[in-house]
Parts: C-alpha cells; sequence; structure tokens
C-alpha cells in the first residue's frame, strides 16, 4: 500500500518480484483490499484509490461501458473476449447468467470466470506475454479455428476512422484479426481516449466492425459521427 500511494500504480509482476511471493499470491491479495475499498483492480496491477482525476473518470467509463457491453450477451451466447480492462470489467458482470460459453486468451478472465458453474471457458493455449496477463501466437490462432463465436467483445488500443483498429501489442495483432474471422459480430469496447487515436499495430479495418460502445465525450463525437456514416452502430454510455 506504501509503494501505491508513492507510485499511483503497481504491477502484478513487480510486486511478485519485489516481495517475493507467486503471483497468484499477489493476485488475490489485490482482489482482497478492492473488496476492502483500498484500491482499484487493472489490467495486470492495482491503481490507488486516490489516483488522479483523469484516470479516476477513466475508470468510471470503463465501468459504465463494460456494464452496458454485458446487457448484450444472453444465457447460451458463445463469445469471445480478449485481454484488457474494459472486457475484464464486462466479465465480472456476466456472473449473474446460467449458462455461457467464454472463449479467452486473457488469464484475468478466465480466473474470473472459472468459478462460475454453467459456464464453459475456452482459454487459448500458447506463448505468454511478458507480463503473464495474456496468450498468443500459432497455438493460439490455431486453436481459434475450432471454435464460431456469436459475439466478440474486443478491447483495442486504439480505434479511428483513418486507419481502424489497431494494437500496441505486436504479438496480439494476428491473434485479434483471428478473433475477428471466427465471430459473428463485432462489438468494440473502448473508452473516448481510444477513439481517434492510432496505436501502432494494425489489426483490421472498420468494416469488420458491427458495433462500438465507448462513454460519451465531446472529444470523440466527430470521430464517431463519420463511424456512423458508415453504418457502424454507436452506444454511448
Amino acid at each position: 500500500m506504501g509503494l501505491l500511494q508513492e507510485q499511483q500504480v503497481v504491477s502484478v509482476t513487480d510486486l511478485s518480484e519485489l516481495l517475493q511471493v507467486s503471483l497468484v499470491t499477489v493476485r488475490k491479495d489485490l482482489q482482497s483490499l478492492e473488496n476492502e475499498g483500498k484500491l482499484i483492480r487493472t489490467f495486470g496491477g492495482a491503481a490507488s484509490c486516490a489516483i488522479e482525476h483523469r484516470e479516476q473518470r477513466r475508470l468510471s467509463a470503463m465501468q459504465r461501458i463494460a456494464d452496458r457491453v454485458a446487457q448484450e450477451v444472453r444465457d447460451g451466447d458463445c463469445i469471445i473476449m480478449n485481454a484488457g480492462n474494459t472486457t475484464l470489467l464486462t466479465a465480472r458482470n456476466l456472473l449473474h447468467l446460467k449458462y455461457l460459453k467464454v472463449i479467452t486468451n486473457s488469464v484475468s478472465i478466465a480466473r474470473e470466470l472459472s468459478k462460475k458453474d454453467g459456464f464453459q471457458l475456452i482459454f487459448l493455449g500458447g506463448e505468454m506475454s511478458s507480463e503473464a496477463v495474456f496468450t498468443h501466437g500459432a497455438e493460439a490462432i490455431g486453436q481459434l479455428e475450432q471454435y464460431k463465436a456469436n459475439k466478440l467483445i474486443l478491447s483495442a488500443s486504439g480505434i479511428s476512422f483513418n486507419r481502424g483498429l489497431t494494437t500496441r501489442h505486436m504479438e496480439a495483432a494476428a491473434l485479434f484479426q483471428k478473433m475477428i474471422a471466427r465471430s459473428k459480430e463485432i462489438i468494440v469496447v473502448v473508452d473516448d481516449t481510444k477513439i481517434g487515436f492510432e496505436s501502432f499495430y494494425y489489426v483490421d479495418g472498420l468494416q469488420v466492425v458491427n458495433r462500438i460502445v465507448t462513454n460519451a465525450s465531446e472529444s470523440s463525437e466527430e470521430e464517431l459521427r463519420r463511424m456512423e456514416q458508415m453504418g457502424i452502430e454507436i452506444c454511448r454510455c
């Protein structure tokens, strides 16, 4: 907690090395501290409750997006979810359902949903990311060939009218492309800071996107209207 107060954010990997305990122990402790209201869990780590206003606003936006997109999922659906903060928050909102088939490359999502009776969870194998938070590579891509999903809930690093979907993770781009190819409906979940933003690695064009779920923000409206004119459904939370 002292380190979190000093740095505002911490990673699971760094805490594991610093405290000489396993990644599993760190994640369990962070979950307990979040339950006590002492910190906010994030993708791959935790953030201070006293984090600056901008990040508090962003976390609130991600939660609203997660609440909204979770309403799109029905009992009996087969969905694919990639690793990300918003998709993790969405996964936590699905636990009220009775039966669901979930395919994911996210360690956090797999951990959250594995405890739920009635869910069929498929965790994609393959190489593990350096932060030990998601899988990728040829094995994960090949495994996806076996499945066909009703919906893909995709968290992206950026989405823009000019460049489409992008990610900051080079190793994840090809896997995202296969997730898109194996899904009937593509739902992109991004907060307003990612609208109009172009990350480094190209994933796919906007023509593959059926729906974007994002938070309402004047800063992203012009870009969203251009996407709507293409026929993409925009859900503003």
